[in-house]
């Protein structure tokens, strides 16, 4: 019984009986190593493809900044494919995250999708933020992944900012908040709200 689970190989001598078996008992065919699947995605884009900028964004202090100045596809022919399910607009866009600020939520060298900042409420937001007119001294760079947080006050002439308040979001404790008044606030802008990860591998 054991034989006719697993299998039998049948050899006949005489070729009248060969060919009456062959009748009756299947032929056993090679087996024949068929190539895998290559999964190959055709990047369509603004369909299944955002544009991939290089701007190398740091979640801790601002990053390593590859001389992006502005957010034009046209000016970066590179495309990288958007996780399933993600219904892609023409506002996004994917860049690289560096560091241990936001390991919460992304990994250090993690791909991330962002929608370009179109106003509204921040608050509770993770953003990419530039530094319009610094660049950190260590780094070199001027753009950073924090969580956004305003503070307002209100008095005769209604609401207005008093502070805006940039928070990490690491296991590690020891990364501080970039805390910016009013004045310095206007040195900063928002260029990019957090959609989703896209890969969590650092290249």
């Amino acid at each position: 019984m054991l034989r006719g689970i697993r299998g039998t190989f049948v050899y006949a001598c005489d070729d009248a009986l060969r060919e009456y078996l062959k009748q009756h008992i299947p032929v056993h065919a090679a087996h024949v190593e068929k190539p895998e699947a290559t999964n190959v995605v055709e990047l369509k884009p603004y369909v299944n493809a955002v544009p991939l900028f290089d701007l190398q964004a740091a979640a801790g202090d601002f990053g390593a900044l590859s001389d992006v100045t502005d957010l034009d596809p046209t000016q970066h022919p590179d495309w990288v494919a958007v996780p399933d399910g993600v219904r892609v607009r023409e506002d996004m866009f994917a860049c690289r995250v560096i560091g241990e600020s936001m390991n919460r939520v992304i990994p250090n060298g993690a791909l991330c999708l962002f929608r370009t900042e179109l106003g509204g409420s921040r608050n509770g937001k993770t953003v990419l933020v530039e530094s319009m007119d610094s660049i950190d001294a260590d780094s070199e760079s001027r753009y950073t992944v924090k969580v956004y947080e305003s503070f307002r006050a209100e008095d005769e002439n209604g609401w207005r900012h008093e502070h805006i308040r940039l928070n990490p979001n690491s296991h590690d404790e020891s990364f501080q908040p970039l805390e910016l008044n009013d004045e310095e606030a206007f040195r900063y802008r928002v260029a990019g709200v957090f959609v989703c990860l896209i890969d969590e591998q650092h290249t």
